[in-house]
């Protein structure tokens, strides 16, 4: 199995490096997308996925496309926020349209997204020791932690640059993961404050069988997102957390979670969108897809991180499965322009690519039509990867 997982991650790498770099074997970055019912790529540059496949370029140590990751790590540096009279000061963009920031959607701060590059850059950090990452992670943690409200979530009324979908958990767990991390390397107790207040509103949105209410069902909105996505993602955020700061109501949370997230998974291996209980919780109404995008990646990582925390070994078992689907169902003979990754949906009934993510979301992100670089392919490759790194213990 470990050959199949270095050839898996090396042929969606040859898919990024041929098809999603920007000019300059990625000087500004890699590409979100391809879509291929409308035949365009969509040449949005996103910290989030960069930081994402950087830390994947990195963990694969492979000598022939390290100036790849010195390319988009320096890009990701770049477009930090940088300057100290900035409201914003620390916090990294949504997007840039191939390099440049185009448009005020672009601004965007999104808390998941920047959770996600303050774990990837302290991730990075923890392999390679490169300071300037520590520095940037410090610096971006500084920024959500000062906006924080009392209730625990990160938010601050500015006209609509941070947005306002702040009370989902996909939009706080991310950052109270990275800002833990961030405690644990600083002993800072405003780290701490902010993980605890993080954690206090999470727990109590926690519902009797163990999932985290979506934020479809708390703020109306991110509809295409189903529920097995916002806790395949608080499992993996809570081990995490856990990891850095242990308590025992946060480890019972984490058990009950995981628990939720193991009673969805297919005897295939994929994790479904939902059982029969939460099939309102989203518009994602199919209980027999598998969400690619939002939930697979995400819960790889998840089972790796709950194995890692407790040694059960029902998660390795979940893990290896899991792995094993994604490998079976990794694109080959579609097209040269995304063989080697994966699309956005799968039907673990029908066996085929299936579903969409166009539920009141008119760009269509995620679906079978959308293949990601980062979210999908860059989660699941770093799954695929803490798989392989537990095998070979």
């Amino acid at each position: 199995m470990i050959n199949r997982i270095n050839n898996s991650v090396d042929n969606c790498l040859k898919w990024i490096e041929t098809q999603m770099l920007s000019f300059n074997r990625g000087s500004v970055g890699v590409y979100e997308r391809i879509r291929i019912d409308v035949n365009r790529r969509v040449c949005w540059t996103r910290p989030d996925c960069n930081t994402e496949i950087a830390r994947v370029i990195l963990k694969r140590g492979r000598e022939d496309n390290q100036d790849i990751y010195e390319n988009i790590i320096n890009w990701v540096l770049s477009v930090q926020d940088n300057d100290p009279m900035s409201a914003w000061y620390g916090s990294v963009p949504f997007y840039l349209h191939n390099g440049e920031l185009a448009d005020f959607s672009g601004r965007a701060r999104f808390q998941n997204d920047n959770g996600k590059v303050l774990i990837g850059l302290m991730d990075i950090y923890d392999i390679n020791g490169d300071v300037r990452l520590k520095e940037a992670a410090l610096k971006l943690a500084d920024y959500w932690v000062r906006i924080q409200r009392d209730e625990g979530y990160y938010y601050q009324n500015d006209g609509g640059v941070t947005q306002g979908l702040y009370k989902g958990p996909c939009f706080i767990f991310w950052l109270a993961a990275g800002i833990a991390r961030c405690y644990k390397e600083t002993g800072d107790e405003k780290y701490l404050r902010s993980v605890e207040k993080a954690m206090k509103y999470l727990l109590s949105v926690q519902l009797d069988n163990g999932r985290f209410a979506t934020t479809y069902e708390l703020m109306r909105s991110e509809d295409w997102r189903p529920p097995s996505s916002e806790n395949a993602l608080a499992m993996f955020c809570l081990a995490r957390i856990l990891k850095y700061i242990p308590r025992d109501d946060w480890k019972k949370s984490f058990e009950r979670v995981s628990e939720f997230v193991l009673s969805l998974c297919h005897k295939d291996g994929g994790v479904l969108n939902a059982d029969a209980d939460s099939l309102n919780a989203s518009l994602q109404e199919n209980p027999m897809i598998c969400d690619l995008v939002y939930t697979e990646g995400f819960a790889l990582m998840g089972f790796n991180e709950a194995y890692a925390l407790t040694g059960d070994e029902k998660f390795k078992n979940a893990a290896l499965k899991l792995a094993d689907f994604l490998m079976n169902i990794q694109c080959k003979d579609e097209s040269p322009l995304w063989d080697g990754a994966w699309r956005g949906t799968y039907n673990a009934e029908k066996k085929c690519w299936d579903g969409r993510a166009n539920q009141n979301n008119n760009i269509d992100e995620g679906g079978m039509y959308s293949i990601y670089t980062g979210w999908c392919a860059s989660t699941i490759m770093d799954g695929l990867l803490g798989v392989k790194a537990i095998l070979e213990k």
